[in-house]
């Protein structure tokens, strides 16, 4: 009995104990709401400074600091407006050229002529007025050397020898006016002319450079003969013995040869006896002369 009464004690005592604890608990809780609630209805609506807003927080005011003027917004002036038809290019308009003004006519620039050789005639289709050539003194024509007549005995034409009907591309017995109309327009250095005789310079045949050419018309106004002259201070056989080389080989061996002292003279017939050559070396008027001379 003694157990059974000491188990119901303790009973009583455990129940005893744990029943207040949910509402101590239950009060706890509702005193912290209660509390908060107090100090929320307590705490001032503007205790704590609200956050500027944009418009009114400073940018860059700080202490120490100048503040920047502000710029005005649409208050510069503005810029004139460009001519429709030259965007981004206010410069003036060149002038406009002449239609007929070269372009290299430069202000107080005399305008140069054509290049003509020198005594070229301006009016080249018409040769009636004579216009003799410059004075030099080696350009003294030689005579024509006669031609042969009979060939010397045992004499045989070379096979194959070319027939003389032209000089410098101009045909035996052409008119004394268009001959001068070829070499003008072939630009041939013109001299002179007159009394059917035309003065070349710087003629080039055979490969090599003559100072002096000459061209003969007969009395009828036909090209019928042409010289060529060079002249050297000494003694030089080189270019009498090139062109002698050149001439054997077109034409066989001379048909006649003469010499006297230094001078020397060889003559050559074309082919089908169509005209003669002759080639000569001399020393006349203090200079040592090559002429070689064409005729038909």
């Amino acid at each position: 009995m003694k157990n059974i009464r000491n188990i119901l004690v303790t009973a009583i005592l455990i129940l005893a104990l744990a029943m207040p604890m949910p509402a101590m608990s239950q009060n706890r809780q509702n005193n912290g709401e209660r509390n908060r609630t107090e100090r929320h209805q307590q705490r001032p609506a503007t205790s704590r400074p609200g956050r500027p807003q944009p418009s009114q927080r400073p940018g860059n005011n700080r202490p120490g600091r100048p503040q920047q003027p502000q710029r005005p917004s649409d208050n510069r002036p503005q810029r004139p407006q460009q001519p429709p038809h030259h965007p981004g290019n206010n410069r003036p308009q060149r002038p406009q050229q002449p239609p007929h003004r070269p372009g290299n006519n430069h202000p107080g620039r005399p305008q140069q002529p054509p290049h003509r050789p020198p005594h070229r005639p301006s009016h080249p289709h018409n040769w009636s007025r004579p216009m003799p050539p410059p004075h030099h003194r080696h350009r003294v024509p030689r005579p024509m050397p006669p031609r042969p007549i009979t060939p010397p005995h045992g004499y045989h034409p070379y096979v194959g020898a070319p027939a003389l009907r032209s000089i410098l591309g101009i045909t035996f017995g052409t008119l004394y006016a268009s001959a001068l109309d070829y070499l003008f327009f072939n630009n041939y250095t013109i001299d002179g002319y007159a009394d059917n005789t035309i003065y070349l310079s710087d003629v080039v045949l055979l490969n090599q450079s003559w100072p002096f050419a000459t061209l003969y018309c007969n009395s009828a106004g036909r090209l019928a003969s042409a010289q060529f002259a060079y002249y050297s201070s000494y003694n030089s056989l080189s270019r009498y013995n090139h062109i002698y080389n050149l001439l054997c080989s077109s034409y066989g061996m001379p048909l006649s040869l003469t010499t006297s002292g230094i001078a020397r003279q060889v003559m050559w017939y074309g082919g089908g006896g169509s005209g003669y050559i002759t080639l000569e070396f001399d020393y006349y008027d203090g200079c040592y002369h090559t002429v070689l001379s064409v005729s038909t």
